[in-house]
């Protein structure tokens, strides 16, 4: 839900809107009212709404001045509502990033049209913010995978099992293989080597191997000439739609929409240049 407070000195127009909009179905919900702009100046910053519907002349601090307050504090998005048709409040306005200038007696359709744009704006800003982020977990290679250094090496005998655990995990991780195959293969039981391995990395043995295939799947990734069943097969999954889920959990997208992000972004930089 899309948080929203409204700083308006009138009462009975307040509580009009908070009680009168269906909010709901625009994704919205009123967390907050202030009576003035030093009392909503206070409630945003400590209940960070999306959106702000205030008034404009209201007693102790005005709208303009509270915009103008949390400008470089906290960003939102603003809607004035105003009795005033003077220019030079909307211009003010306009220059503090304020969307709409709606003025008394409020329409509900120009209201209702005005939130509507507002949340989409809102909406499209946290779709770009997701596709920015991703973009720069591609290019600077910031997967949420693990690091298989992380894990502490100093010296202790018992560590060298899982030094030689995950060696042996870098060398057949493109196999079905299991952690018994693993413990059989440095001669120790599973239950000891599975104890080990939680304790010195951190992580499951299959949460390591998991991750461990995903790191190399990215890199295959990066060929645009492989497809994501060969990526699969080279990882050690047979089954590509198992390995799709695993990577969509991981990633937060398909290793398909992975792909075409990296070819997307190739070509950004390439018109850019």
């Amino acid at each position: 839900m899309i948080g929203i407070v409204i700083v308006e000195d009138e009462a009975y127009i307040r509580k009009g809107m908070v009680l009168t909009t269906p909010w709901e179905e625009f994704g919205c919900k009123v967390i907050g009212e202030a009576k003035d702009g030093l009392e909503g100046y206070n409630l945003i910053k400590k209940l960070r709404p999306d959106i702000i519907i205030t008034d404009v002349s209201m007693p102790v601090m005005d709208g303009i001045e509270m915009i103008r307050k949390l400008e470089g504090e906290y960003e939102a998005e603003y809607i004035i509502i105003s009795g005033f048709n003077d220019f030079n409040y909307a211009q003010q306005a306009i220059k503090l990033g304020v969307k709409d200038y709606l003025l008394k007696p409020i329409d509900d359709d120009d209201f209702y049209f005005t939130l509507k744009k507002v949340v989409k704006v809102l909406e499209e800003r946290k779709e770009q913010t997701k596709q920015k982020d991703r973009r720069l977990l591609i290019e600077e290679g910031k997967t949420l995978l693990f690091n298989e250094e992380s894990y502490d090496n100093n010296y202790d005998g018992r560590k060298r099992y899982v030094t030689k655990a995950v060696k042996w995990i870098e060398e057949h991780y493109h196999e079905g293989i299991a952690i018994g195959d693993v413990a059989e293969a440095m001669d120790i039981s599973e239950s000891y080597l599975s104890r080990l391995f939680k304790k010195y990395t951190d992580y499951t043995f299959v949460e390591f191997l998991t991750d461990y295939r995903l790191k190399m799947a990215i890199q295959l990734l990066k060929d645009h000439t492989i497809k994501v069943y060969e990526v699969s097969e080279k990882v050690g999954y047979n089954d590509p739609k198992y390995f799709s889920i695993l990577f969509k959990k991981k990633m937060g997208v398909t290793p398909m929409e992975f792909k075409n992000n990296l070819s997307d972004e190739k070509e950004y930089k390439e018109v850019d240049e």
